[in-house]
């Protein structure tokens, strides 16, 4: 029989949750960190056809998402069995010993090859949430979990940007070493600071005595016999899928507000507050993420307080519900700043839907499956990379930009209807627990 991990005192958690929202912050940032420069390093890899690069750019980037697909609920399951801790900084190194080989690749074929294994050994986010969700007090969960994701959502915004800075200054093949490097600075900082938990009530400070808590499938198989827990696997890949599905068709959202300048180049005209400016579309490209990696992060910092108030699965529904219905206008803006203030407020709901998911797992995983659970929902967010983008653009082809953005606020819709009536809020989390509280 498993030995359970005596709770952690209101200082190691929190400690925990800095060093790993580092490690996560770090790891995410690496895989948008060389985004940017992809396709000029295949060139310099010796492929010049452009449509060769955009070829091999896709692979790459389907390479990762399918092999972290097929291993993260195996990483969950270990991790179950063996301590969470092992498997972060697995990931962690894993995938900073893989992207400096990165820089190192002499073929195309090689940096397929080390996207593909990239994937298979990282799963930061995944490792990372069961670790803080393990780790970290019942009543605490959602807030840490939210907390946790501002990681993810910051990484987003601010990984291409650093990225594609650091490639221009240092060279293309040096960025990757430079990225490499942050990994094993962050490895290190887990590897001394965070704490998983010591069995029967240890000292703290010590290090954890893993013990089995069954075979790899029998954890996953506990898992996916939780119906709950099945349900809102489901929710997450349905919620992971509405960021990836429209995102294909965003830059071409903007490209129909840009406009040919006098020197023939094609300009997107912003103008807010008086102030107003004519932008290249790579660059309103990149201000409309970052409106909407910063209203998600504003979100997940709301995440805890609202969970407590009105129940996670309540938040979850409602924001799935509003997001459903704020897609459909994005169709309907007639310039950038209305286009992107309408993403900005998608960007609200959003941000609360992935966390909010996240913690309700966290409470209905079994006790001592969190791995296992977790590894499942890196799964299914890995899915959601490689089918959303397949998906949105057959429906642009199909019916037009426009009909992107309603078809997945049809489909949040249905989820968040979905959610209302057939999850449950966990007992003692959330408003459940304010309700024993009062009694």
């Amino acid at each position: 029989m498993p030995v359970r991990a005596a709770p952690p005192d209101g200082r190691s958690w929190k400690r925990n949750l800095v060093f790993v929202w580092i490690g996560v912050f770090v790891g995410l940032m690496g895989a948008n960190f060389v985004f940017p420069f992809i396709p000029f390093y295949i060139q310099e890899l010796g492929v010049s056809d452009k449509s060769e690069v955009a070829f091999y750019t896709g692979l790459t980037a389907s390479a990762t998402g399918l092999s972290l697909t097929l291993t993260a609920p195996i990483w969950g399951a270990l991790a179950d069995r063996f301590g969470r801790k092992p498997m972060f900084l697995r990931a962690l190194i894993g995938a900073g010993v893989l992207i400096g080989v990165m820089g190192i690749a002499q073929a195309v074929w090689q940096l397929v090859l080390l996207r593909f294994l990239m994937g298979a050994f990282a799963g930061t986010m995944g490792a990372a949430a069961a670790l803080v969700a393990a780790s970290t007090p019942r009543e605490k969960v959602g807030y840490a979990l939210g907390t946790l994701q501002t990681g993810q959502f910051t990484a987003n915004m601010l990984g291409p940007v650093i990225g594609g800075l650091v490639a221009a200054n240092l060279g293309i093949r040096e960025s990757f070493i430079f990225c490499a490097a942050l990994y094993v600075v962050a490895a290190v900082l887990v590897y001394l600071f965070v704490r998983e938990g010591t069995p029967g009530g240890g000292a703290e400070g010590e290090e954890p005595q893993h013990h089995a808590s069954g075979g790899l499938l029998e954890n996953l198989r506990v898992v996916v016999k939780e119906r709950q827990v099945v349900l809102m696997l489901l929710l997450l890949f349905v919620l992971w899928l509405s960021t990836t599905f429209v995102r294909p068709v965003m830059p071409l959202s903007i490209d129909e507000f840009a406009e040919g300048t006098a020197n023939g180049a094609d300009r997107v005209h912003f103008e807010v507050f008086g102030w107003e400016a004519n932008l290249k579309e790579e660059a309103a490209t990149g201000l409309v993420f970052s409106v909407i990696g910063l209203t998600s992060t504003i979100a997940a910092f709301a995440l805890a307080p609202l969970g407590e108030r009105i129940g996670y699965r309540n938040v979850v529904a409602g924001a799935a519900l509003v997001t459903g219905i704020l897609y459909p206008t994005v169709a309907l803006a007639g310039s950038l700043p209305a286009f992107m203030l309408l993403l900005g407020a998608v960007g609200i709901f959003q941000g609360a839907m992935v966390p909010g998911t996240n913690a309700l797992i966290a409470a209905s995983a079994p006790d001592g499956k969190q791995g296992s659970a977790f590894g499942l929902a890196a799964s299914m967010q890995s899915m959601a990379l490689l089918l959303g983008p397949i998906g949105g653009g057959l429906t642009s082809g199909f019916g037009g930009i426009g009909m992107v953005y309603v078809t997945i606020g049809v489909i949040l819709v249905g989820a968040s209807i979905a959610a209302a009536l057939l999850i449950r809020e966990p007992k003692g989390f959330g408003v459940t627990k304010r309700a024993e509280g009062v009694r």
